[in-house]
């Protein structure tokens, strides 16, 4: 044993106070005698008064010095180890990937880690440095070497369950370069996967109690004529089981269907000429088993077709570059001269123009070598430094700063917008003719620092956007815990996700945009953008991720490294149950007063 607090033993001053309240007592009582001979027992009761005679068959005093000396030693904070070591830094790392909400003994198996957890920190003697470390998609050190229990306790109890993704054993390289710093430690897993612990001293505390689960991996749907066919795969983790699916349109009930489906195995379900006009559909398991959040999907019916892109150029690796980074684009190319076959939805002519330009589809120009149909230019001749108009094209591109070598000068259509100038030139326009969206740059972008600029990854996305009716998300099919990336419309006034829980989150308008990270919970998530009077909304589906559903496996405890011996039996402190026993006395010490005083 040992004591933590040991100053707190100064108290032990207290007893000789406490005796001397006890003797400097006095207790008179008056009495009424009959005869002067019982003066002699009078003197032999006064005689018995003396200081120390007074504490024999005094219970009172001695059930008091007691809870004195309990509640003394309880200050200095007793602790027994009871294991083979007790190790001065401990390491938890604690699983909350989306298998952890599955079902556990009683409660989910986070909450059950959480308590073993909780109870393993009250056994570690007070001057342990503890390290707190969750691990879901990503690893957080929520707490950093401290002698805080309590602070410890509640960053434990306030982990809360992802639903994404996670593979515990990634979190090896964090505890190992934690663990170098530490001439005596032991790292503790809390989870239900297996765990490589290498050369670490550490242990496995398994949560994995085999619970019968059937999860609905995957959904899809194709178009027949007015029709929708509508695929979903199911998988059996556990015992041969028959499976009710209901195939929801929205809020509406489509189809039902019963699966049987052996151990362990996956079956697609098909429900054939689904009429509906509903922007999405769910899937669901009506029957409870281990994993709840595994029983619905979601699938979004396919609300638009990525735009078509046919690039003109040779070589244009600034261009080409810029363009590879926008995600919601089909890209197509070509060289200058070659014929073009097919229709789409953007025609990029970088240098040499074809002899007639499309009539379908927008067009930006780049560097043209000669006037067309829409604009007439001017011969090359030497720039300067760009100036920057205002355009939705041209949004947040008001700090940047680059030079034109050489351009031409374009004589803009009364259709078109001036969105920038260089050498008294006019170098760019953008506009609409008769339902077409044209757009031309009059000078060759190797002849400026314009793609060397931050801002020439928004100026392109900007200039899609614009000539382009691009979707708001670059997918619709996302996992819990996945980023999810909004692209944003240059003329956007604001941007903000409805969740499925109804919270409203903004995201601000500056590109570029950070992605979304707070789909943890399967189901539609709406993005909104206001553009003037107008609002465009789309919608994503969120799932929970296949690889965590599971929950049929059985991982064993284990404790491997330099000490075998586990940290949750590394001792107790006695505290509590020493205040415990002062309350006992307290009351006892009441008791006696009463019986002896008769009040």
């Amino acid at each position: 044993m040992k004591l933590y607090s040991p100053m707190s033993l100064w108290f032990l001053l207290l007893i000789p106070l406490l005796i001397l309240m006890y003797i400097l007592k006095q207790k008179y009582e008056e009495k009424e005698v009959p005869s002067l001979f019982l003066w002699q027992q009078v003197l032999a009761e006064t005689e018995a008064s003396t200081p120390f005679e007074k504490f024999k068959n005094n219970l009172l005093f001695f059930l008091q010095l007691l809870i004195l000396l309990l509640c003394i030693f309880a200050l200095a904070n007793p602790f027994v180890k009871l294991g083979n070591k007790n190790f001065q830094n401990v390491i938890i790392v604690m699983d909350n990937s989306g298998s952890m909400s599955a079902l556990g003994d009683k409660n989910s198996r986070l909450e059950e880690a959480e308590k073993k957890a909780e109870d393993m920190v009250k056994s570690l003697s007070p001057d342990s440095r503890i390290t707190l470390i969750s691990s879901a998609k990503s690893s957080k050190v929520e707490v950093s070497s401290s002698t805080d229990k309590k602070d410890v306790i509640s960053k434990i109890k306030t982990i809360k369950q992802s639903n994404s993704a996670g593979d515990i054993n990634d979190t090896y390289s964090l505890v190992k370069s934690i663990s170098n710093s530490y001439d005596s430690y032991k790292v503790v897993y809390y989870t239900d996967s297996d765990v490589n612990l290498k050369d670490l001293n550490g242990e496995v505390v398994s949560l994995s109690i085999p619970r019968e689960n059937v999860s609905l991996d995957y959904m899809s749907q194709a178009k027949d004529k007015d029709y929708l066919n509508v695929m979903v795969r199911v998988t059996n983790h556990g015992n041969d089981t028959t499976s009710e699916l209901l195939l929801y349109g929205e809020e509406k009930l489509l189809d039902i269907k019963n699966v049987d489906i052996k151990a362990g195995e996956t079956k697609t379900v098909y429900f054939d000429k689904v009429q509906t006009k509903d922007r999405f559909l769910k899937c669901e398991l009506s029957q409870k088993d281990g994993l709840d959040t595994d029983n619905d999907i979601y699938s979004i019916v396919k609300q638009k077709n990525g735009a078509k892109v046919l690039l003109s150029s040779s070589q244009n690796v600034f261009l080409e570059k810029a363009l590879s980074t926008i995600k919601d684009v089909e890209l197509f190319k070509t060289n200058p001269g070659e014929a073009i076959e097919g229709d789409y939805d953007l025609y990029i002519f970088d240098g040499k123009l074809p002899s007639t330009l499309p009539k379908k589809g927008n067009i930006l120009i780049i560097n043209p070598d000669r006037s067309n149909e829409y604009f007439n230019l001017s011969s090359e001749k030497d720039g300067g430094k760009a100036e920057i108009l205002s355009h939705v094209v041209t949004k947040y591109m008001d700090k940047s700063s680059f030079v034109v070598s050489k351009v031409k000068n374009i004589e803009v259509p009364s259709w078109g917008s001036v969105i920038m100038k260089a050498g008294g030139s006019n170098a760019a326009f953008c506009g609409e003719v008769k339902g077409q969206k044209v757009s031309a740059l009059a000078f060759d972008l190797h002849n400026s620092d314009m793609p060397l600029t931050p801002e020439f990854p928004i100026f392109i996305n900007n200039l899609m956007s614009y000539l382009l009716d691009r979707d708001t998300v670059s997918g619709t099919q996302y996992y819990t815990g996945d980023n999810i990336e909004i692209v944003p419309q240059p003329e956007a006034e604001k941007i903000w996700i409805s969740t499925p829980d109804n919270e409203k989150v903004e995201l601000g308008t500056k590109y570029p945009l950070k992605p979304f990270d707070g789909a943890d919970k399967p189901g539609i998530y709406e993005v909104h953008q206001k553009i003037g009077k107008n609002e465009q909304t789309k919608l994503i589906a969120v799932n929970f991720p296949t690889s965590e559903s599971d929950t049929f496996k059985k991982i064993a405890s284990k404790s491997v490294g330099k000490s075998s011996s586990e940290i949750s039996k590394s001792g107790m402190s006695l505290s509590n149950v020493l205040l415990a026993l002062a309350v006992i006395i307290l009351l006892i010490e009441w008791y006696a007063y009463v019986r002896i005083h008769g009040k």
